[in-house]
């Protein structure tokens, strides 16, 4: 983990601890976290950097195109491993780009949906997760999209950890087209199942 990234990410913990009062559910499997797919529900802009703050070590994040358009800002991003993404097509040379970290040793943070608006999941993760053969840590949030809830203390931001989904378990899905939908939707059900355990 690089020195900047290591400060940005304890900047973000405290930031989360003042603010939030933030609680991870499950912590202990993050420990033997590796090479794999980070999947989480996305409710809040602030989703990234929350989960980016608290895995152990050094990852590669999607995120709109249009975060991108100020040269000095899009600088940043790249440096914090953050790779750019449209949202209305299918966006090849994005998905190009997570296979190609996940495939170097990079794990790579996805949310299934897209975006915070849709509650469908999209192919992509599908298609990445049976072509790179990775693992996939599923990820809950709650809480992330209420700060004045969680800043007067009625509530806590809340990362629930679930237990690794081995791509042992997903030999089944082959590389057609709808069996990369059907792999999406099982990955944001299983996603879906860590609410009950907030």
């Amino acid at each position: 983990m690089s020195k900047t990234y290591s400060l940005i990410c304890f900047l973000l913990r405290l930031f989360m601890k003042l603010f939030w009062h933030y609680k991870i559910i499950n912590k202990e499997r993050l420990k033997t976290l590796d090479n794999c797919i980070i999947a989480s529900n996305h409710i809040s802009a602030y989703d990234p950097t929350f989960i980016g703050a608290i895995i152990p070590m050094e990852i590669s994040y999607l995120a709109k195109i249009e975060i991108f358009k100020n040269p000095l800002f899009a600088k940043f991003l790249k440096h914090v491993n953050v790779i750019p993404i449209a949202r209305r097509r299918i966006d090849r040379k994005a998905i190009e780009n997570v296979m190609k970290k996940l495939e170097s040793g990079h794990s790579v943070l996805i949310f299934p949906e897209g975006t915070r608006k849709s509650y469908k999941a999209k192919p992509g993760i599908g298609k990445i997760t049976i072509q790179t053969q990775k693992d996939i840590l599923p990820i809950f949030m709650i809480n992330s999209d209420n700060f004045r809830k969680c800043f007067l203390k009625k509530d806590r931001l809340k990362i629930v950890i679930g237990k690794k989904i081995k791509i042992d378990q997903l030999q089944h899905f082959k590389e057609t087209k709808s069996d990369y939908r059907a792999l999406a939707d099982y990955i944001l059900e299983k996603i879906n199942e860590l609410e009950h355990e907030g």
